[in-house]
């Protein structure tokens, strides 16, 4: 039997290497190999060679609020970005690439269509990407979590791994469960400005009602942590990064967070009440991404510029645990649960009819 290959390309937030990583994983154990492209200066350089996957690193800055020096560099970073995917696809004859978005993936496209390799992309987001809208008009394929946002794309959902996958449903998660409501509080893989400065504050006024586990993202967890320490309470937990996610969710009656594409997914699949806080980019990409899970009435979204302690705490003061179940168990009736499944079977069609 021919072993098949496959290049991941994906980098920049977790948003893009947490369901690549899934999907990665899934193709190890149907005995594909995987060789992953990204940048060095983020979250990838880490995740990526912790999973045994080899990583190779290229330079690329993306073009949103470049500045001037960037716009001009830019196409001698792309070109030689793709000099450099050109000889990796030479060296190790990858069957098909995929681009999971960010500006990573731009490169490896161009790579791909001279090596006459199948190029296929998956966009996470309600809106695509800018890099992800420009390669969808050349990829042999384009896949996306939510209908209508990419032209001719299947929709396939987001990856999401097995263990938050297999965490119980919410009823079974909320019975017998008492005490103070648990608050999950986390501002994205590199942690939220607003919220590291908000929720201590949240803690103190609302000391008896609720009790937090909160992500403070690396840049901030020790300015974080010490405002915790300053209330006097030790009932809470602060941490850098999560590392088991899947922990956090199941002991969470809410999140509290950014509405990144996989933290929506997320929270669809396990059915949790949610208050969102989208970072506000100019095209509204965030807020999008919460929409239906507000819509059904399993989420609030807050603008972070309505956001503040008192707001928090007015709405975590009203309501109960069996509010949050009710809010809990309808994110649940839509979560996505074989976006993987979906995604590999489109890769090893592909591949097949090579």
């Amino acid at each position: 039997m021919i072993t098949k290959k496959i290049i991941i390309m994906g980098g920049g937030s977790g948003g893009h290497v947490f369901p690549g990583l899934t999907i990665a994983n899934f193709l190890i154990k149907k005995g594909w190999k995987i060789n992953w492209i990204g940048t060095k200066n983020h979250i990838e350089s880490k995740l990526v060679p912790q999973q045994g996957i080899k990583i190779h690193f290229i330079k690329i800055k993306g073009l949103r609020n470049a500045s001037l020096k960037n716009l001009l560099l830019s196409p001698i970073y792309i070109l030689k970005a793709c000099y450099k995917i050109r000889k990796i696809i030479k060296h190790w004859s990858p069957d098909i690439i995929l681009g999971m978005g960010g500006y990573v993936s731009g490169p490896g496209c161009i790579a791909a269509w001279y090596s006459k390799i199948p190029f296929i992309l998956h966009e996470q987001n309600q809106i695509a990407g800018m890099t992800n809208k420009w390669l969808s008009k050349i990829s042999t394929k384009n896949m996306q979590a939510f209908p209508g946002v990419l032209i001719n794309a299947a929709t396939v959902g987001n990856p999401i791994c097995e263990d938050i996958i297999n965490i119980p449903k919410p009823a079974d998660r909320f019975k017998n469960r008492t005490g103070p409501l648990r608050v999950l509080v986390i501002g994205g893989s590199q942690g939220a400005s607003i919220l590291n400065h908000i929720f201590p504050d949240v803690s103190v006024i609302l000391k008896n009602k609720i009790i937090i586990w909160h992500q403070s993202g690396y840049q901030e967890f020790e300015k974080t942590k010490k405002k915790y320490q300053k209330t006097g309470l030790t009932s809470n937990i602060i941490t850098h990064f999560i590392t088991n996610i899947a922990d956090a969710y199941a002991w969470a009656d809410i999140i509290v967070c950014r509405s990144g594409a996989l933290t929506v997914s997320e929270i669809s699949v396990v059915g949790l009440a949610a208050i969102f806080i989208p970072y506000p980019h100019q095209d509204q990409q965030q807020y999008k991404n919460a929409e239906t899970l507000k819509n059904i009435g399993a989420a609030k979204i807050i603008n972070q510029s309505f956001l503040n302690t008192q707001l928090l705490v007015n709405i975590l003061n009203k309501v109960n645990r069996e509010d949050l179940l009710i809010m809990a168990k309808k994110a649940y009736s839509i979560g996505v649960r074989n976006a993987t499944l979906n995604v590999f079977k489109i890769i090893n069609d592909i591949v097949n009819l090579k």
